[in-house]
């Protein structure tokens, strides 16, 4: 072995420990859906993510509300990882109505392409029931 050999094995030794490692957990991030008077919103509207987390919407007043994504406002190839993702889907990218307070709706962002993630609930779009998740 010559001395570049031997300079490189600790580097070499790191790499494969820092491959060997588990990724890190996904993160659960929470999205209430709310009324208050006659504004209904999401708090958070903006939310930044990471690709794998996890979204959980909450209806906590104001329902039914559900999550509908715009299909005209997500990145190439998003519709096919999140219609996998929607459980109990009423359609194309929209999820079911959540009548009961506290009842929650969690969709993972598993696989999903990064960009920006317009969304608004259904029943309540006229009045700007809407938001943004930017995956990362």
């Amino acid at each position: 072995m010559n001395r570049w050999t031997l300079a490189a094995l600790p580097v070499l030794a790191l790499a494969i420990v820092a491959a060997a490692r588990p990724s890190a957990p996904p993160t659960t991030h929470r999205i209430r859906m709310t009324q208050a008077g006659s504004q209904y919103k999401f708090d958070p509207a903006i939310l930044t993510i990471k690709v794998g987390d996890i979204v959980q919407f909450v209806n906590v007043s104001g329902g039914p509300h559900n999550i509908q994504f715009d299909k005209d406002h997500i990145p190439a190839g998003a519709k096919e990882v999140l219609n996998r993702a929607m459980g109990q889907r009423m359609g194309d990218l929209q999820g079911p109505f959540l009548t009961q307070p506290n009842q929650v709706y969690s969709i993972s962002f598993a696989g999903a392409p990064k960009g920006t993630y317009a969304f608004f609930c259904l029943p309540h779009q006229a009045l700007g029931m809407k938001g943004t998740i930017t995956v990362e």
